[in-house]
């Protein structure tokens, strides 16, 4: 079933591609189909981690709470390690030298960000505003802050026996929405390629070819080495597991949208204990971002490149401290990374005009940061499962 179900993924992503080569007029027609797949998604994903976050806090509370210091430590060092590694890469290369490209308008807006913003968006004044607005990190504090409370008082564990009850009617529910992949997977793909179709990668093929060099480089440095070497997981078993996802980040360009995918991925094909993976995997489709390490590295460097302006060791460090905090704040942040990306680029003085372009490509872009993402999500839960002296079932 498995290998059958995993098989018609792909078909629907071929498929997806030649449709948007040869028909896109009806890939853009279909393309509905692949934004309710996202819709349904985005539905049950708040009540199904809710529930699972607020269940395995209180089964863990007084056994491995050591899991989420050390969960929130490694994502640092695995977003900060990615930002390096790229940083290194476009000083070497130097693509934005003598880089010829046609200026386009970019109308977008720039989003004020600061550090107190940020803490009060994941702090909102009632549950309606937090699911309604798609609040992934406040949603997963709060499971946090419910499954601890209720270790702590007399009846909790009638809560969370609820809790639990109603976990296994949106694991079912998720159950059913994950038949529809192969459909959704086809839809989206199809509609991407018919929209921007094969020739815009011309546009500003070196960009793209570097953002991609530079996600393949850490993908191995930051991911594949650590788990070859730690894990014991060989290169090509950990790649088989998880290039499952790779084709639903790749078509869908949402961690959120992918969570099922991946929670799956490291409870069946990894064998990683669920209580670890409810912790690990939705806290890391929030703030865990290799991709977005690559992302901001590169075009803030790129741009500065583009432009003569001189980067100082403490504009650097200034730079990685302020990709951090967007990065964690990217969840509350409307627009998508093309309006972080305007931002960032803002706080340090960068012009902008280089944004009209980058807004053409970014979604081509977006396929590789997006499944850099939940790779170093699934990376980091196998990391974390072998520090708590797990066994992987490959």
């Amino acid at each position: 079933m498995k290998k059958s179900f995993n098989l018609c993924i792909f078909i629907g992503f071929i498929l997806g591609i030649l449709g948007g080569i040869f028909i896109p007029k009806v890939m853009l027609e279909i393309s509905f189909l692949g934004n309710i797949y996202i819709n349904l998604l985005k539905f049950i994903i708040i009540p199904t981690l809710f529930t699972s976050i607020m269940v395995s806090v209180y089964k863990t509370i007084n056994k491995r709470m050591t899991i989420f210091p050390k969960t929130i430590i490694l994502f640092l060092l695995m977003f900060v390690t990615s930002f390096i590694i790229t940083s290194v890469i476009v000083a070497l290369i130097k693509p934005g030298v003598n880089f010829d490209f046609d200026e386009a308008i970019w109308s977008g807006n720039i989003t004020k960000f600061s550090l107190a913003e940020f803490l009060v968006n994941i702090i909102p004044n009632n549950i309606v505003t937090m699911v309604g607005n798609n609040n992934i990190l406040a949603c997963i504090i709060f499971a946090f802050v419910c499954g601890f409370a209720a270790a702590k008082v007399d009846n909790g564990k009638k809560a969370v026996e609820m809790a639990n009850s109603f976990k296994n009617i949106f694991d079912k529910i998720l159950e059913y929405i994950m038949y529809l992949t192969p459909l959704g997977v086809f839809s989206l793909i199809g509609n991407t390629i018919a929209n921007y179709g094969i020739g815009i990668i011309g546009v500003c093929s070196k960009y793209i070819i570097i953002a991609y060099l530079c996600c393949i480089i850490v993908m191995f440095l930051v991911m594949i080495l650590p788990v070859w070497v730690y894990a014991k997981i060989s290169p090509l078993k950990y790649i088989k597991e998880v290039s499952r996802v790779w084709l639903v980040t790749l078509s869908t360009c949402s961690s959120l949208a992918t969570l099922p995918h991946t929670i799956k991925v490291c409870n069946d094909n990894f064998g990683i204990p669920n209580k670890i993976t409810d912790l690990v995997v939705p806290l890391g489709c929030t703030i865990n971002m290799c991709g977005g390490a690559v992302s901001f590295a590169l075009l803030g460097l790129f741009c500065s490149q583009l432009y003569g302006i001189e980067i100082t060791f403490g504009t650097y460090l200034a730079m990685l401290f302020a990709s951090t905090l967007i990065n964690m704040a990217t969840p509350g942040i409307p627009g998508g990374g093309i309006v972080i990306g305007a931002t960032y680029l803002s706080v340090f003085g960068i012009p902008l005009s280089f944004m009209g372009v980058y807004s053409g490509i970014y979604r081509l872009l977006d396929m590789a940061y997006t499944t850099m993402n939940v790779t170093g999500d699934i990376t980091a839960n196998i990391l974390i499962s072998k520090a708590e002296h797990n066994s992987f079932k490959i």
